[in-house]
């Protein structure tokens, strides 16, 4: 598995993968607007083909806090830990840019995504009503980074 960051040339894939994955709504120009604001933060898993199957994006809200605003693996390569090495690089990258608090939303019934953001430092802070576009509720979760040497 490569990670490398995101190109433009990934955008169609990339947004296949988001339609297939997510229940939000995401223009497919999000993904170059992200790429604008913080070019480091816009990470993509790409198989042995370098066919991208996974990626995760996130936005600098100030000098030291971040927020994961996308991210998602496609169906067919979920549990084979493409998640864990997207979220390990973005954490690499965010402290590399000086962020010390990574922070993401999460609906409360994907407790597989829950328990993966657990493993990684993640700790849940609040419940935010009527979140999402349907009405539904999300976590927010929060992780301090830390450089670990």
């Amino acid at each position: 598995m490569i990670i490398r960051e995101y190109g433009p040339r990934d955008t169609d894939r990339l947004y296949e993968i988001l339609c297939g994955s997510l229940d939000e709504y995401f223009k497919r120009e999000m993904f170059s607007y992200f790429f604008l604001q913080w070019p480091k933060g816009q990470l993509v898993a790409c198989d042995f083909t370098g066919r991208p199957v996974g990626f995760i994006c996130a936005s600098i809200l100030d000098a030291v806090h971040a927020r994961i605003m996308m991210f998602a693996v496609d169906r067919d390569h979920r549990s084979m830990g493409i998640g864990s090495l997207l979220l390990a690089q973005l954490k690499r990258t965010a402290i590399m840019s000086g962020i010390k608090h990574i922070s993401l939303e999460v609906r409360p019934s994907n407790m597989r995504a829950i328990a993966l953001y657990q493993r990684h430092g993640f700790v849940s802070v609040e419940i935010l009503r009527n979140y999402y576009n349907d009405g539904g509720d999300a976590v927010r979760m929060d992780a301090v980074l830390q450089l670990n040497i």
